[in-house]
């Protein structure tokens, strides 16, 4: 390469790097701007209430969808409501479908799970394992070798999660599927301020909960909203949804 050539090859390179981080700037900036919105929250829990309504009938199985370590704040909301969904419904099966290592099982994240629902009073004989599955897919394959495809079913996972996941078990051959998005609860943001703070019109950016807590947690969701949306772009592509 020849030294005109590489001073060319050089200037399209800073060219190109400098498009790129144009993009990325505007697209965090935009991010920043929408996180003093609502639209991300709504966003988020929006698909949260997808299929929830699509068939009242009592399930027969509950599948609690694992998610991170345990404890970890997503495992551990995906077990509260999976306690919910098993006292509203005492006759079904619960299905935890996580990976866990078989020579040090009882030291898993599957086995915490299993205990934290022993532990809020789900007898262990309605529990089983589904341990291979290590995404959505491989999970409800699993899983439909292990119930029959006629059997009513309801999903424990994150709201953003729902849509794909019933999706992906409905292509399994699973023709009643429904889910339940696993919502946090919302605390007043008046909770965080003094009543001086309260009381007063224009608030300082410490005694402002906005700026304090829901731009981070904003743009958290935003993320979650982006990689789910590539993730559901990914299961078409591949077939599995």
């Amino acid at each position: 390469m020849n030294l005109l050539t590489m001073k060319q090859f050089t200037k399209r390179l800073f060219r190109f790097f400098r498009i790129l981080f144009t993009i990325i700037g505007m697209i965090t900036l935009f991010m920043l701007i929408l996180s003093f919105t609502s639209w991300p929250y709504h966003a988020y829990h929006w698909t949260g209430y997808f299929d929830n309504h699509k068939n009242e009938s009592a399930p027969q199985t509950i599948i609690l969808m694992g998610a991170g370590g345990f404890p970890g704040s997503e495992s551990l909301l995906r077990s509260y409501y999976t306690v919910l969904a098993a006292h509203d419904f005492p006759e079904a099966q619960i299905i935890i479908a996580f990976p866990a290592d078989s020579l040090n099982y009882e030291e898993s994240d599957h086995f915490l799970m299993f205990k934290e629902l022993q532990q809020r009073g789900i007898d262990s004989s309605r529990i089983k394992s589904e341990t291979n599955g290590y995404n959505t897919y491989s999970q409800a394959v699993n899983i439909s070798k292990m119930i029959p495809a006629d059997h009513s079913i309801m999903l424990i996972t994150s709201p953003v999660h729902t849509y794909r996941s019933v999706k992906t078990f409905e292509k399994q051959g699973f023709k009643n599927v429904r889910a339940r998005g696993t919502t946090e609860g919302y605390t007043e943001v008046d909770l965080f301020l003094s009543k001086a703070d309260r009381d007063k019109k224009i608030k300082s950016p410490d005694a402002n909960p906005s700026l304090r807590y829901n731009i981070w947690s904003f743009l958290q969701y935003e993320i979650a909203v982006l990689r789910e949306w590539t993730a559901i772009a990914w299961y078409k592509l591949k077939g599995y949804m």
